[in-house]
């Protein structure tokens, strides 16, 4: 398990959510999911075992978390601005 560095939550004028983050290593598995408590991180299970730790969430981002039951993934190269992997996660809100 490792933190996610410099990722950012962008949210569209109708609600829509994408978290972008530098691009992982490896592509995610078929089945990812964010878990989330009602605090300051998340988790992000790109694949069985392969956990990024969303920390340091912004109100604004705890917020969509509780409210939300999916949003987008994008994992850039942010050297190139290349889009590496994107794809729609579930949110599992446990308080």
């Amino acid at each position: 398990m490792e933190c996610a560095k410099n990722y950012q939550l962008l949210v569209t004028t109708d609600g829509k959510a994408a978290f972008i983050l530098p691009a992982q290593t490896t592509p995610p598995g078929k089945k990812t999911e964010i878990i989330y408590n009602g605090g300051n991180s998340a988790l992000l299970y790109r694949s069985t075992g392969d956990v990024l730790v969303l920390d340091n969430l912004h109100p604004k981002a705890q917020e969509l978390l509780k409210t939300k039951q999916s949003v987008v993934i994008i994992e850039t190269d942010y050297n190139t601005r290349q889009t590496i992997y994107d794809y729609q996660t579930t949110i599992h809100f446990h308080e």
